[in-house]
């Protein structure tokens, strides 16, 4: 019986990860920090699977994992960012769209915790309102405010960027 249970958790983690290290990346500006708290999220989410109480609620409780784990290892004082390191598999891309890349990851790292959720789980993972404020635990009403003000926040960061 486990085996089974272990391999069906194994599918959940192949139908999620792509989502989770996204988001994991945007978070915290490193793929190699993302992957850590990938593999945590995971970890936290075997020991605790009783807590998701509807499997369409999983994509939004894992993200409630991951922020809290990307949170927790902000506060920790992060080592410093080596932006060629985070992306040496981007190295053959056009210059113009590797540096747009940086300066929007960059950007994102300006922002305060609370816009750089939203604005990940909007953009970057697709999500709706509704699964947003799940995520985030608050209002739509305040997952629309917040998204509002973060775009308008990363606009002026990203045309300081562009302009200097």
């Amino acid at each position: 019986m486990l085996l089974g249970k272990e391999r069906a958790f194994n599918r959940w983690v192949q139908e999620h990860y792509r989502f989770l290290l996204r988001a994991g990346w945007a978070l915290t500006g490193s793929r190699h920090v993302a992957e850590e708290l990938v593999q945590d999220t995971f970890e936290l989410a075997w020991r605790h699977q009783k807590q998701l109480r509807q499997a369409a609620s999983a994509k939004a409780w894992l993200y409630q994992i991951l922020r809290r784990e990307a949170l927790q290892h902000i506060r920790a004082g992060p080592a410093p960012v080596s932006w060629e390191d985070e992306h040496d598999n981007l190295r053959q891309t056009d210059p113009a769209v590797l540096d747009l890349r940086i300066d929007m990851l960059r950007a994102l790292q300006q922002l305060s915790a609370a816009h750089r959720d939203i604005l990940v789980l909007f953009y970057l993972q697709d999500m709706s309102y509704r699964d947003m404020a799940d995520a985030l635990e608050i209002p739509q009403g305040t997952v629309m405010s917040r998204l509002a003000r973060a775009r308008t926040e990363l606009q002026k960061l990203m045309k300081g960027t562009i302009e200097s």
